[in-house]
């Protein structure tokens, strides 16, 4: 009965929430659904936040996630990066990635009045460890002109779309591929734990290009992560790897690498790992980049734009966190029997609905409708002929002595190819 009410209130936030997918729809007031309000939460757990710092990128990467959460007009100041370092220490953070945007941008394209090494300094003096995410230009800059911020930092994560040259800086609409093999050098060279990063898409989470991206990253002792995309924006569902790509992909990687985290429940759940769903607004969430208003609002998931909320330059981070936004995010992973098709599931209580993010996107621009609460296009249950094909590692032991910025942040894989 219970079951029924849950689908039936559903249907009902749906039928309110049958919109068009403009992705800047967020900067003209639209919210996220709050659904099932009477349902309890599970107890948040924050330890680790990504920070978008600036407005401004020269690069127009195909698949680019944060674009349309940013509009120029403001530039941080000290004192907001004081204040939101204090917040985050009161909070008890315990790692703070910068990304989002290449993180060198605070103020434009203006380098020369970058904040980037002030916001490094400032978190670790507050015992936060500081991670990257950047093309590369970020992490030459510094080694170029701030070598005591670049020793402060925790680890590094650097993009690469493709291992192939020309395909990365096609899709980057730039010529990256080599500072970013040079970054990987750098990183080598002061010893700072590195990790590549790339987002899986339908044209590079291939058997050829996954080869080539574990030697890349052997080359250098470095990590391999991905990210599967998440369609952000519609024209994203093009480029979505689909359901048997995604399994085939992960279960070569896992294969050829040590497992460091399975911070995708799907991965944990063919892994018989034990996971709690999705981490975005339960151990995780994102401080967007500031408005030309001059606010610094925050999210619960980098890739839901629509449930961004407050204002960290003037609101308590306690209570944006006990926000209807992120309290919506602690309901779905409370509660995945009334996520729409999963009650009865085997799976449910490690996969938990699968990422939040991906679910509500790909149901926005498949069927135009917004909910949390929908289940993962890669649904095992669904797609059980695609998973079970692969062989995945049961049971890993996950390393505890690692700390990286990305552990338990997103729903992201990561691995040490052996």
């Amino acid at each position: 009965m219970k079951a029924e009410r849950c689908t039936k209130r559903s249907l009902e936030v749906l039928t309110m929430y049958k919109l068009g997918s403009d992705a800047e729809a967020h900067f003209h007031g639209l919210t996220g659904p709050f659904e099932f309000t009477d349902l309890p939460e599970c107890v948040p757990e924050y330890t680790n936040v990504g920070w978008t710092l600036g407005n401004d990128c020269p690069y127009r990467c195909t698949h680019c996630y944060s674009m349309s959460a940013r509009h120029k007009g403001a530039n941080l100041e000290l004192w907001m990066v004081d204040r939101v370092a204090d917040q985050l220490s009161r909070l008890g953070i315990e790692t703070v990635n910068l990304g989002g945007n290449e993180p060198l941008f605070t103020h434009g394209l203006d380098t020369a009045k970058s904040l980037l090494p002030y916001i490094i300094r400032s978190l670790t003096e507050r015992r936060i460890a500081v991670g990257l995410t950047t093309a590369g230009i970020s992490l030459v800059h510094l080694n170029r002109s701030h070598q005591d911020e670049l020793r402060l930092l925790n680890d590094i994560d650097i993009s690469f779309d493709s291992p192939f040259e020309e395909e990365h800086d096609r899709n980057r609409c730039a010529a990256l591929y080599g500072m970013a093999e040079r970054s990987l050098t750098i990183c080598c060279l002061h010893g700072i734990a590195r990790t590549i990063i790339m987002t899986a898409m339908n044209w590079n989470f291939d058997r050829a290009h996954l080869k080539a991206m574990v030697d890349l990253a052997r080359r250098y002792d470095a990590n391999l992560r991905i990210n599967p995309l998440k369609p952000v924006e519609a024209a994203h569902m093009g480029i979505m790897p689909d359901a048997q790509m995604f399994y085939a992909g992960f279960a070569y990687l896992m294969a050829e690498c040590e497992q460091i985290d399975l911070g995708e429940p799907l991965l944990a759940t063919v892994c018989s790992h034990s996971g709690k769903g999705c981490p975005c607004g339960r151990s995780s969430f994102r401080i967007h980049s500031i408005t030309p208003e001059g606010k610094i609002p925050v999210a619960p998931c980098v890739y839901l734009h629509e449930y961004k909320v407050g204002d960290l330059l003037t609101e308590d981070i306690s209570h944006i966190v006990n926000s209807a936004q992120f309290r919506s995010f602690r309901r779905r992973v409370a509660n995945p029997t009334v996520v729409a098709g999963c009650d009865g599931c085997a799976h449910l209580d490690t996969c938990r609905g699968g990422c939040a993010a991906r679910s509500y996107l790909h149901n926005l621009h498949e069927f135009g409708m917004r909910s949390l609460f929908s289940r993962d296009p890669y649904c095992l249950r669904n797609h059980s002929d695609s998973w079970r094909l692969g062989e995945f590692p049961q049971k890993p032991t996950l390393p505890t002595d690692r700390t990286l910025v990305h552990r338990n942040y997103l729903c992201t894989w990561i691995g040490k190819p052996r």
